[in-house]
């Protein structure tokens, strides 16, 4: 299981991507990350428009693979539902988590 993250928008318009593989993780934090995007319920989770009427907005398309299916959402700040956002603070404080910057 991988989950993708891409972040942009806002002033600078800088897109930033976040990975993380359970794959590299250690059995239980697998387990807890497992855990985490079942209860953001990626999978069952309409995708909501991501449109904001602020220009200043963050977009983020978060995307998991599994087993050869791949779900793909999109959020604005205002649309990001909280259990996901949980998940996102979850992803981003592991240091197994690959970043860059895309161009």
């Amino acid at each position: 299981m991988k989950l993708t993250v891409r972040r942009g928008g806002g002033i600078a318009g800088i897109v930033a991507r976040t990975e993380l593989d359970a794959n590299v993780l250690p059995p239980p934090d697998a387990a807890v990350f497992t855990a985490e995007i079942n209860r953001a319920r990626m999978r069952e989770l309409p995708d909501p428009p991501a449109t904001s009427g602020r220009p200043d907005a963050q977009l983020y398309e978060i995307s998991l693979e599994e087993t050869g299916l791949l779900f793909s959402r999109h959020y604005t700040d205002d649309s990001l539902p909280e259990d996901v956002r949980t998940l996102l603070a979850w992803v981003d404080g592991r240091p197994e988590r690959i970043e860059s910057i895309e161009q």
